[in-house]
């Protein structure tokens, strides 16, 4: 029997409160054990930044797919590095459908990326929708057209910021978990 736990594994310095606070709201969500592993060097074996400093997140979500822990169920990996991807400029996270990996970036989460005064709740609240979100991903859920629903991509931070923390009726009938 596989052990069915979400296993978080940060790959930068990321405060170890915001990490419990990831575990929580996916265990609350998925109704799953969550881990917390020890940060993983990752830095030597990336390409380096692109596009103003940004990082490939498919090569990231590629490296930590080959090493994921033995008792692993599903993983996520937290970053406060900046990302990109072929398809997008910039965003949040990305997952591999179906699978057992996603990746989160913290960087434009936080207010003060967007030159706003530090606001902690705001922080987190986009923290746990982005977290949920990609996770939901691996359980092979697809983007939503409610725009109320955690599954709504994730275009720029406004949309983190209006959709809910929870599943429409329609994704929660779909997700199997």
């Amino acid at each position: 029997m596989t052990d069915r736990t979400i296993t978080i594994i940060p790959i930068d310095e990321i405060n170890f409160p915001i990490l419990e606070y990831i575990g929580k709201c996916l265990e609350t969500t998925f109704d799953l054990e969550t881990t917390i592993m020890t940060r993983q060097e990752i830095a030597s074996h990336i390409p380096e930044p692109v596009y103003g400093g940004r990082y490939n997140s498919t090569n990231i979500l590629k490296f930590m797919a080959d090493r994921i822990p033995g008792s692993a169920f599903k993983l996520l990996a937290v970053t406060t590095l900046d990302l990109y991807s072929p398809i997008f400029s910039c965003f949040f996270g990305e997952a591999q459908l179906g699978g057992t990996c996603a990746l989160v970036s913290l960087h434009r989460l936080k207010q003060e990326f967007y030159d706003l005064p530090p606001d902690q709740e705001t922080f987190l609240a986009r923290c746990e929708k982005e977290a949920i979100h990609e996770i939901a991903h691996t359980f092979g859920l697809l983007h939503c057209s409610n725009k109320h629903c955690i599954m709504y991509p994730s275009n720029n931070i406004i949309d983190t910021d209006v959709k809910s923390n929870t599943f429409c009726p329609d994704c929660t009938c779909l997700l199997k978990i």
